[in-house]
């Protein structure tokens, strides 16, 4: 196998792994949902206090919380849902959708834009420590097969100098008791 085979063999091993670097413990529509309903809980016990503008602060702060717990997927459907909670809760008129306004556009674009930024490098990130935590795996289990293929080997040096030193004691033995009678 040359080397430039190898080199893309490992590439496409390190892509299908990279992959399975999220928390499978975890239930991720369970943690998206009670994340969301804290999100909401937050803004709206904070609306008096937090300005208009910032109707999807908290809820892109959940969005790339759960980008890092669970990928972008999560993040993104998050956003997608958050987005329309926001308008239509956190926005004036309140309760009432009566279509989108110049800033209502901006702020879509601005948090959209920060939420698939910050889940592209987290996830990315994410893909990297991973391959880093396999790639140190692989090194621990190559140096312990090195280690035992080399106590292998001593022990077998050994058993065979044992032999050996075995043999060379017989012939001695026998060299001796033969050339003393003579």
């Amino acid at each position: 196998m040359t080397m430039m085979n190898k080199e893309l063999l490992m590439g496409i091993i390190k892509l299908r792994n990279a992959k399975r670097w999220k928390a499978v413990n975890l239930n991720p529509t369970l943690v998206c949902t009670f994340g969301f309903l804290v999100a909401f809980a937050l803004r709206y016990v904070l609306s008096p206090f937090v300005d208009e503008s910032m109707s999807m602060l908290f809820f892109a702060l959940n969005c790339i919380v759960m980008s890092y717990l669970f990928g972008y997927v999560q993040s993104l459907i998050l956003l997608i849902i958050s987005i329309p909670t926001a308008l239509f809760f956190f926005r004036k008129p309140y309760f009432m959708m009566d279509g989108l306004g110049n800033k209502d556009v901006f702020l879509i674009v601005v948090y959209g834009t920060i939420v698939m930024l910050a889940s592209v490098i987290i996830e990315w990130l994410q893909r990297e420590r991973y391959s880093a935590v396999l790639q140190q795996r692989v090194s621990e289990t190559r140096y312990q097969m090195l280690i035992e293929s080399d106590q292998a080997r001593r022990a077998e040096y050994a058993e065979h100098f044992a032999a050996v030193s075995k043999r060379q004691s017989e012939e001695a033995a026998a060299n001796s008791a033969g050339v003393a009678p003579q």
